[in-house]
């Protein structure tokens, strides 16, 4: 990350022109927020001639920077900016309400990072009790039908996979003035004029993760109080039911069976509303398996430097690009993906890749036993997925194509011209 020069301040200073990026910032648990802070450095040397005004409700927690934060209620106060080029990060979670509603009043360049949006708009609307607000993007999005199923939804006629099916990004996408999107997966799934004015830019990984390349596997298991002789697999992130990460504990159960020893180690925070612990139970792999809890940063990256071999599925999928991915692949960490989603995109050699399997996993087990009795491959994985990571997935090429994106569609006004000092 590029040091931070201070910038030239008074009359003599060069005029640059404000972009406003809404986004959530840390300390907020998101990866978005993460993603943001990780990219904005880059951003203003990537684009001298652009102040970075960051709108988010963690600006108070960020002063003295290259770019300049502040909080939603400021930016409403600042009607110099309202006219300004402007880019909404969107995720799909209570995060980004603030980033949605400024989204609705002045579109603007929108990320998209999970291609479904079903629950911020609920978020958005539903949580605080904004019923009709839900039946107009219903509407909006799906005509009549849309809301007739949003009033059924007020009788109690509803199923929760209803929100993977509706995605309720039309309205957002049709508004936006260019688009963002992190993989050529959810680009192919864009509507066709919309594709005209989107822009692939590939998820960088985090360059803190380059902090850790030193540390050695014996160290990192011995502070987390691993063996240093076991075989370890490790599974990241919040769990949820689309990481599979209950099928990784089948496959791990019937490799158990085989007579093979492991330590599977799943680091992130239980969901009160999935019983992975059950699913442990269930597979006889309660002796074998650790769940941390949700992890700072350092001990994340304590865990991919402690561990074997990652397995980072996701299914059903909404387009979302795994940062935990890449901030493991950068480190060399061989990793297990479906062949399907974003993660496919991985070239061959850089990822080992399975497919979505319904039932029993046998073909996940079998990737990870052949991954567990072939270090050679692991090695050759390991080599591969560093040199992809850092050649295509630098913070400062994210920077750069964001720059182009400045370029295309926030073209810079040229400076109103000087009059010439009257003669003496």
């Amino acid at each position: 990350m590029p040091a931070q020069q201070p910038q030239p301040q008074g009359e003599h200073a060069p005029a640059r022109q404000p972009v406003v990026i809404f986004t959530p910032l840390p300390p907020a648990k998101s990866g978005i927020a993460d993603y943001s802070y990780e990219l904005l450095d880059d951003l203003v040397a990537a684009a001298p001639d652009r102040e970075l005004v960051v709108v988010s409700p963690q600006a108070r927690s960020h002063t003295n920077r290259a770019w300049r934060a502040i909080t939603p209620d400021d930016y409403n106060r600042s009607t110099e900016l309202h006219n300004a080029p402007t880019v909404y990060q969107l995720g799909n979670n209570r995060d980004h309400v603030f980033a949605y509603n400024a989204f609705l009043k002045r579109p603007g360049v929108v990320v998209i990072h999970d291609f479904n949006l079903h629950y911020l708009i609920e978020d958005a609307t539903l949580v605080l009790g904004d019923l009709a607000g839900y039946r107009r993007t219903m509407v909006d999005e799906y005509g009549e039908p849309g809301g007739t199923l949003a009033d059924l939804r007020q009788l109690g006629y509803f199923s929760e996979s209803q929100k993977l099916t509706l995605s309720l990004t039309g309205h957002v996408l049709r508004r936006a003035t260019g688009v963002i999107v992190h993989s050529q997966w959810v680009y192919d799934r864009l509507p066709a004029e919309v594709k005209a004015r989107a822009v692939v830019v590939p998820h960088h990984f985090a360059p803190q993760a380059l902090h850790y390349e030193d540390l050695d596997r014996e160290e990192a298991r011995s502070r987390l109080g691993l063996d240093q002789d076991i075989f370890t697999v490790l599974a990241l992130g919040y769990i949820t039911p689309p990481k599979q990460v209950q099928a990784t504990l089948a496959a791990l159960g019937m490799l158990k069976k085989r007579g093979l020893e492991f330590r599977f180690l799943i680091g992130g925070e239980r969901n009160p509303s999935f019983d992975i612990d059950a699913h442990i139970r269930e597979h006889d792999l309660v002796a074998e398996t650790t769940v941390t809890g949700f992890l700072k940063e350092d001990d994340f990256f304590h865990c991919i430097r402690a561990s074997d071999l990652l397995v980072n599925l996701r299914y059903p999928t909404v387009g979302e690009s795994s940062g935990t991915l890449a901030r493991a692949l950068v480190l060399g960490l061989p990793a297990i993906v479906h062949n399907f989603g974003p993660a496919s995109e991985y070239p061959e050699g850089v990822v080992r890749k399975v497919p979505l399997e319904p039932g029993t996993p046998y073909v996940l087990a079998e990737a990870i036993e052949a991954l567990m009795r072939q270090p050679q491959a692991r090695q050759h994985l390991s080599q591969r997925a560093r040199a992809h990571m850092l050649q295509h997935c630098s913070v400062e090429g994210s920077a750069q194509q964001y720059a182009r994106v400045f370029e295309r569609f926030f073209p810079l006004v040229p400076a109103p011209a000087q009059a010439s000092p009257a003669p003496a």
